[in-house]
């Protein structure tokens, strides 16, 4: 397999030369928040991600304003599983910016792995308030919605997403979770066909509960 930092990236540069050149930048100016912003991306792609989430703090804390960081940060905090962390970095995004979908979404997102689905529901509906054809605002609310019990809402919000963005397999698959809940077995297998055509990695007992 060929190492990350040997993929060629943009003018022909490798990830790694990428990396090196902003980093130069960053030395030579470091008081520009975008080099370090710059940065930041560039080890993130590398999957760096502690690295990456310093180089956001510093490019924040020079440029207070700059949700893109912020935002990024959250994501971060999300996939590390500080789930409080992330929810506090969003909110200070929307304080900015009260109608940023990302920070809607990733505070939803992450009261759902708390658990706490009612307070995630809420965040996902600001999300569509501001944007109604969010996919992934439609995508997570039908997850919610189906924890919740709430067949006929997470139906709804999982066809919304699948009608607005048809190449998107893991839309297509909740779909089909929810019309096997509701005793649509050939609608399920529509949709998990589908998902799976699309590239989407189903639950092998799924696949086997639907007969594939």
């Amino acid at each position: 397999m060929t190492e990350k930092s040997s993929e060629q990236t943009g003018l022909g540069q490798t990830d790694e030369e990428i990396v090196k050149n902003l980093e130069a930048a960053v030395e030579e100016n470091p008081d520009a928040a975008n080099s370090h912003y710059n940065l930041a991306l560039a080890l993130c792609r590398e999957e760096e991600w502690e690295r990456g989430l310093e180089e956001f703090r510093k490019a924040l804390k020079l440029k207070p304003g700059l949700l893109e960081a912020r935002i990024n940060i959250a994501g971060i905090l999300l996939q590390r599983g500080d789930y409080d962390g992330c929810i506090n970095e969003s909110l200070k995004a929307l304080e900015f910016r009260p109608d940023l979908v990302e920070g809607c979404i990733n505070i939803g997102v992450a009261f759902s792995r708390k658990g706490m689905l009612d307070q995630a529901v809420q965040s996902f509906h600001r999300a569509l308030a501001i944007n109604p054809d969010s996919v992934l605002a439609h995508v997570n609310l039908g997850n919610a919605y189906l924890a919740l019990g709430d067949i006929e809402k997470s139906f709804d919000h999982n066809n919304k997403a699948v009608e607005l963005r048809p190449d998107f397999g893991m839309a297509h698959n909740n779909l089909a979770v929810v019309m096997y809940q509701k005793g649509d077995t050939e609608g399920a297998r529509r949709h998990l066909r589908e998902a799976i055509k699309l590239g989407y990695s189903a639950h092998p007992d799924f696949v086997k509960q639907l007969e594939l």
